[in-house]
Formats: structure tokens, sequence, C-alpha cells
């Protein structure tokens, strides 16, 4: 081949050479500069996803909301890496500098030579690309100029290409809407210095972009909305002209990235001071400092600087660099204390479409001070907004409470009680969030859960949000319910201390550093599980009455309704882990020892009740028997059990090891047992009215006097949904023992139950159900029993409770209880609580001279029958 003809090969096809050309080949100046960071790029799997999905349904078009080399590349490199089309062509981006040097040098050439050919009245060739890229079905990349409200010629005519392919061939062309987030900074309404150097980069221009890519490039991620297809949005948008399709398109691509931004960082963020101001606005807190003023007659002033006071208190002082920092620190500790975080992926993207819509709340269960950072860390894994947390003034020890706020917790004191500026101070805070747009956190439960169950909820938060969103702070708010769950929790040993009667310690920097001798133990894992969101606009819509229109008792019976949702929604997304099953499996009897393969039959029985109730297990559950010998090892190394060995004197009973549970470590086990015990709650009650009976056939009758019982006694330990009938309840555990052979069902008028009979192994097996129960009953028994120290008179609390636990102690070495779980703390206080719902006893409060609060008392009802008829029936249970 002449020289002249490799020249004429070489320079043809030149019409097809732009400088927003793409090419699978890499540049040296790309190698040398960008590819390394670039490869850092996070592509999330909700992400993957959707470009997946879009791809295998038609052309892919890739929109982005600035005009940007960087964010690009940025595309081109996650498509080459993933598996993404690759796009071909950039609309309107200068990519000279990044193509292959021979491609550079014909895109020169293309510059120069081909205008000479051109006539005046051709269509310009890069637009006119997109629109041919696209036929051809190759990806391109377009930008959306910013704002939709600013007009753009070379954005119209990008997209208005788009549409003409469209018009010309059958195949939809998606365009996925895509934002590159160059680490988690929220924008703020006034920017300092190192937030415009490090900062989000929306807006700014490509020296800001590139320094702060550089920064946080591994924090940078890639994200793609739900796409829009072409196709139907032009049969949509018939009678419409081109214009105008074109500013709907580019306002909808818009809209969406602008949501996902939005779900990722959060809103545009002001100050701390701003956040102040705006609460000191509000015309409620206004009212309030000016009736303080008038009431403390040191004036307007005084009571300004005591509201200032109070926010000061109150307010978050969020900063990215503490966000950054618990990304390492939490980041380190759930992969060395803790074998990792186990994540409800489904529930994590059902959140995040939501918080493209309206602002929400997240009402997690308390279990561990690690709760107030570990949904944060969830969120910003997830590249969802993280939330701001409501926290006791207890977490206000130095130097951790300043960290706490600088990680965006807000302190709310524990009683609003007598002081109604601060009261309104609070609200107006709330709504300032709300209204600004921004997630909240909370804890309904109020306090950490020292027994493992779900505490009742307490509605002071939760009623001052529902009133805040009433009037008027936001248009719509989500109230997510979220578990959060642990194998095992750092804060065990302190939890067992106050089960035992030790009073609750306050928290102190020390504490933390003290607990470093957990840094040498395992935990397990972490789950983290989303329940049912609750959409408060059309809740409140579907009540009879209006918010507006409900008296203040109803609204009080709106707030236990709700609060007992969220619970019954944390409750019902629990999961079922190897540590709580097999705790079940050693706390359903008294005896000190268990061989493995009563073990294993056992939990064989628990996990198949659990299992027909759709109960979720944790992911290490794949296989039964290798995730029960993890447990039990992690139990051994713990020394909470011990293997006693193979039953060597015994061969005529075989080889047969047994594990021993020590007395004094039951109340260990009983924490994780009761993580998962209100799935039980109605075979346990049943079981235990079967194991009442001597009779093998029992009334439908007898059997729901005895439920009924046991949930009126309960009623402060568990938490039942008052939706579903008792009956219906008991039916379906009836169902479930037919199936398994357990009992035959007698019938009655009209298809219903009118008995039951147990079958074979059906009482054997039902005893383990039965147990799990056991130490509640034996609980209350104490306290029944300790009700006669009140007949010579009232006593303090402090002396009662006193009493209560002696008692206890001695009924244990007697034998009349038989376990030492049962000597809780927690379910004495419960049991007072049932013995005053009834009127057998009563407690008053009076000041006394030298106390600090408010003494309580305790006496006992003159009317002795009820004690007395209660003490007989449980009795029988005994």
């Amino acid at each position: 081949m002449s020289l002249s003809q490799m020249l004429k090969s070489w320079l043809s096809g030149l019409e097809e050479q732009y400088s927003g050309c793409l090419y699978a080949k890499d540049s040296i100046s790309l190698l040398l500069l960008l590819k390394k960071v670039l490869s850092k790029v996070l592509v999330p799997e909700e992400t993957e996803k959707e470009v997946a999905k879009a791809a295998s349904e038609g052309v892919v078009v890739y929109a982005i909301k600035q005009q940007s080399q960087l964010n690009t590349l940025i595309i081109r490199e996650a498509a080459a890496s993933h598996g993404f089309p690759r796009p071909s062509f950039a609309h309107d981006t200068n990519m000279l500098f990044w193509q292959p040097f021979g491609k550079c040098l014909r895109t020169i050439l293309a510059f120069l030579l081909l205008p000479l050919s051109r006539s005046r009245s051709s269509e310009p060739l890069p637009r006119a690309f997109v629109r041919k890229s696209v036929r051809r079905g190759e990806s391109v990349i377009v930008h959306l100029g910013m704002s939709e409200l600013t007009p753009n010629r070379q954005v119209e005519d990008g997209l208005s290409q788009l549409l003409y392919a469209q018009w010309e061939m059958d195949r939809p062309v998606l365009v996925l809407p895509t934002l590159v987030t160059y680490g988690r900074r929220r924008d703020m309404e006034r920017e300092s210095l190192i937030n415009i150097l490090f900062g989000q980069t929306e807006g700014t221009g490509t020296l800001r972009r590139v320094i702060t890519f550089f920064r946080y490039s591994n924090k940078a991620s890639l994200l793609c909305a739900k796409p829009v297809n072409l196709r139907e949005f032009l049969a949509e948008n018939q009678e419409l002209s081109r214009e105008e399709m074109i500013d709907r398109l580019r306002g909808d691509l818009i809209e969406r990235i602008d949501e996902e931004k939005t779900a990722t960082v959060g809103p545009i963020l002001k100050s701390r001071q701003e956040m102040i101001s705006l609460v000191l606005k509000d015309e409620k807190v206004q009212q309030a400092i000016e009736q303080r003023g008038a009431e403390n007659r040191k004036g307007y002033e005084s009571a300004l600087k005591e509201a200032k006071r109070y926010l000061n208190e109150i307010a978050s002082n969020y900063s990215e660099m503490f966000i950054e920092l618990w990304d390492k620190v939490l980041g380190w500790l759930w992969n060395n204390i803790y074998d990792g975080v186990i994540v409800d992926r489904d529930g994590m993207t059902k959140v995040r479409n939501l918080s493209k819509k309206m602002p929400f709340v997240v009402v997690p269960c308390h279990r561990s001070h690690i709760d107030y950072l570990l949904l944060s860390y969830v969120f910003y894994k997830h590249n969802i907004q993280m939330p701001f947390i409501a926290a006791g003034t207890n977490m206000l020890f130095w130097p951790l409470g300043a960290v706490f706020r600088k990680s965006g917790a807000f302190f709310l004191r524990r009683s609003f009680r007598g002081n109604e500026l601060y009261g309104e101070v609070f609200n107006g805070y709330l709504n300032v969030l709300l209204k600004e747009g921004l997630p909240i956190e909370f804890f309904i439960e109020g306090g950490r859960s020292r027994t493992g169950k779900m505490i009742m909820p307490r509605y002071g938060l939760l009623s001052m949000i529902i009133q805040a969103y009433a009037s008027g702070a936001c248009e719509d708010l989500a109230i997510i319910p979220v578990y959060l769950g642990y194998d095992r929790i750092v804060e065990e040993k302190a939890y067992l201390k106050e089960l035992g009667g030790e009073q609750k310690q306050d928290e102190r920097a020390t504490d933390v550093i003290k607990s470093g001798k957990i840094l040498r133990k395992r935990f397990g894992h972490v789950y983290v599980n989303i329940g049912e969101p609750i959409l408060m606009k059309s809740y409140l819509e579907s009540q009879e009455q209006t918010y507006d229109d409900m008296p203040t008792e109803e609204r009080q019976r709106l707030y236990r309704k709700i609060g007992y949702e969220i619970v019954l929604n944390i409750d019902k997304v629990s999961v079922v882990t190897p540590f709580s099953l097999l705790s079940a499996g050693f706390l359903w009897s008294d005896r000190r020892g268990i061989s493995v393969d009563d073990l294993l039959e056992v939990l064989g029985h628990f996990r198949d009740y659990l299992q027909a109730r759709k109960v979720r297990f944790s992911e290490t559950f794949g296989d039964m028997n290798k995730a029960v010998t993890n447990a039990l090892g992690l139990f051994e190394e713990s020394n909470l059990i011990s293997r006693v060995g193979d039953e060597e004197d015994l061969p005529e009973e075989g080889e047969e090891a047994v594990y021993s549970l020590p007395e004094e470590n039951r109340l260990n086990l009983e924490y994780y047992k009761n993580n998962i015990l209100h799935f039980f709650v109605p075979a346990s009650f049943l079981a235990a009215s079967v194991a009442l009976h001597r009779e093998d056939v029992l009334s439908l009758q007898e059997i729901m006097e005895d439920y009924r019982f046991f949930k009126k006694m309960f009623r402060h330990e568990f938490i039942f949904d008052d939706r579903v009938d008792d009956l219906e309840e008991i039916r379906e555990v009836l169902f479930y023992l037919s199936q398994k052979g357990m009992v035959a069902i007698g019938g009655g008028e009209a298809g219903g139950i009118a008995s039951i009979e147990v079958k074979g192994k059906g009482k054997r097996n039902l005893v383990p159900f039965a147990g799990l129960i056991r130490n509640y009953i034996e609980s209350y028994w104490v306290v029944v029993r300790a009700c006669a120290y009140l007949v010579q008179g009232r006593l303090p609390d402090k002396d009662f409770l006193k009493k209560i636990r002696g008692l206890g102690e001695r009924m244990y070495q007697k034998g009349e209880i038989r376990r030492s779980e049962a000597l809780s703390q927690s379910n004495y206080a419960n049991a007072l609580r049932f013995l005053e719902d009834m009127g057998i006893i009563s407690v008053v409060e009076e000041t006394v001279k030298g106390e600090k609060r408010p003494v309580r008392y305790w006496s006992i009802s003159e009317n002795r029958t009820a004690l007395e008829g209660l003490r007989r029936r449980l009795f029988r249970f005994l």
C-alpha cells in the first residue's frame, strides 16, 4: 500500500470523529492520571440491577445533571468494570484529552478539515451523532444543564435528538438519570471554606470537583434512578409540542437525579445557629418565652436567654468529619468485635425510595449503646441520608457527649414535667427538623431493654412528632420501624447486675475505656431489619375523625395505637439467630445439663414451629447443624456452658455428649431467649394449659380460660396484637399441633373446635414450649407470696423490692422455684404493675424530707379475695 493510500485510509471516517467520542482503549493520560482512582468508585447493587434491567429492555442513555469530563470518565470506567453498556459518545463534552493518541489526532483533523467540505445548511454533525449512535444501539451520555429553568441550546439539542431517534426505531430508548456523589458531605446553606473545598460538587467548577473527587475517591458512588422509557414518554405526551416535550423530559430527569441526591446526602443543611434561630422565631416558642418572662417577673430577655440555653443543650451540631471518623471506627468494630452486619437489603431499598418522597422517622428497638450509631453506619453504607438521633441527656457525659452531638445526635430530658418553656422549645426544634426535610431517629422504648424483649412503647416523643406533622411541618411523613439485633451484646454483664437488683450506673467515659476487655472477645453478628412503614398522611385519613377534630383523649388513643403498631412491626421483623434459638433450647428445662441429641430434638421442634409462623431466620441458619455447632462453640468459649464429655460409663445408652449450664449463667442466656420469646407466646400459653391438666382430653373453653388468664397476667411482659382475636390465635396453634400429630381436634357446631385430645408424644413435645414461660410464672409467684409483707402495713418501694428479692432467693434455695432466671428485678416490677392493675395492691407517692424525689409506698387492699384467687390459680401452674 502506497503512502497516499495509507493516508487516505487513515483519513477516512473523519465524519464520525468528534471530541465527545469515547473509546474502549485507555489513553496514556487516563492511565497515568485517573485510572486507579476511577476504579475505586462504588457502584451499589441496586444500580447494577437498574442498569442491567434497562440494558435488557432497550438502548441505554446515561443522563447526568452537569456537563463534566470527570463524571463522564467515571461512567465509562464503571461500564467497563461492571459490564454495563459502554457509552460511545458524550454529547457537548470535550473528551479530546482522554482519547487515545491516534484517535485524538483524527479528531483534530476532523475539526480542521470537515468544515471546509460541509455546506452551511448542513445539520451540525455532533448533534446528529447522538441520534445516529442511539439508532445503532450504542449508549451515549447527555447532560441536562443543571436546571430546567435555565435555557440551554446544547441540552435541548441533545434531548431532541434522543426523541427523534426513538421516533425512528421500535426498540425503546431508556434514559437513566445518573448521579455521581463525591463522598457523603451534605450541601451547606452557608458554606465554610472546608466545605467549599471538600463538599458536594453540584453547580461547581472543575477544580473543586477534581479536588473533592481525589479527596473522597474511595467514597464516591455512581447511582442510577429509575429510567425514563422514551417510547412510553412519547406515547403519553403526544399532545405536547417538541419544545414542551423536551422541557418535560429534562425536568423529569433532573427531578429524579435530585431525588437520588436527597436520598443519599439529604437536603441542604442549615448551620446549628440558623436552626436555633428558626426555633426561636416559631410563634408558639415566642408565646412560651413571653409567658415565662411574665411568670418569673424577670422579663422577656431573661426568658429568651433561658430558651437559648435549652436549645444549646438540645440542638445537634452535625459535622461531616465525625461521620467519616465513625465510618472508620464502626467499620473496624463490626469486623473485629463482631463478625459483620447482616442487613435487610430489600428494606434498605424501601427506606431509600421513601426518602426521595418525604421526610422519615426511623424507630428502632434499643438493645445497646451501639444502637446510637449502628443505623447511621448502615445508612451511610447504603447511600441513605443519615438521621438526626434523639438521645437522652444521660449521653452528654464528657467527652462522648460532644462527639455524639457532632455525629447528628440531639438531646432531650427524661421529663418535661413542670417546664412548659422547655417543652415548647423542644417541640419547636422537632418542627424545624421536619420542615427542613431532615430524617429523625428515636427509640420508642425510651431506654435500652435489659431483658432482650421489647419494652412497652413510650409515647412522648412519638406524640410530639405526630403533632409537628399535623401542624403542617411536612406534607407527608414515613414512620419506619427497625429491628436491631445482636448475637451477643457488649453490655451483658451490666444488664445482669441490674436484673439482680443493683442500681443502674450513670454513663461515664471511663466505662467505655474499661470496656476495652471486649476488644478481646467475639460477639457474633449484628442484624438490621426494616419493618412496614406507617405513612402518616394516609394513616390519619383512614381514621374516623380528622386529627384537628380529635379531643385530647382520642389523640392519646391514637398515639398509643401507633406506638403499639410500631413495636409489633419491630417484633414481626426480628430475626431468629442460632444464639437465641440455642438459648431457648437450654432454658426450657430447669435441668443443669442436656444431651446433644435431646438438645437437637427440642431445637428441631422449635424451628419447625417458627418456620410454620413464617418467622425470619438469620442467614447463618443455612445449615442448622453447622449454625448450632458454631453457636455452641461461642458459648463454650465464653464459659457460658461446658461440655461434660461422652457418657462412657453408660454404654447401654450409647456414647452421648452432654452440655452443662451452670445456674449462674442461666440469666445470661435468658436475654437471648427473650429476643425470640414473643414468637412462642401463643404456643407456650397453650402448652402450659395442656401441661396443667392430667387428662388427655381438654375442652376449648378450658384452654381459652387459661390463655386469657396468661394474657391478662403478662400484659406488661409481652406485646399483644389486639387486632388478632384470642380464639383465632389459639386456632392457628392447634391446627399446627394437629398437623404435627400432637393433638386431635374435636369438632363442634358450625365446624368450630369443641375440644382437643393430646395424642402420642404430644404432651412430651409440648413440655419445652411450656417451659419457655415457666420462669415468668415463678417470678410472679414470688411477688404474690411477697404481698404478705404488706399485711402489717405499707412499705417504701425500696424496702418492698428488697424483701421481694430476699424472698425469691430463699424460695429458690428451698426448691419452691427452680429457675434462677426467675429472680429478675424486671419480672418483679412487671408483676407489681399487674397486681396494681388488679387492685390487689396500690402505690402512692409522697414527698419525704431529705429525699430528692418523691418516695413510693406500697400497700395491700383490704379485700384479700382477689389475691387469694390469684394465688391459688397461679400455684396450679407450678
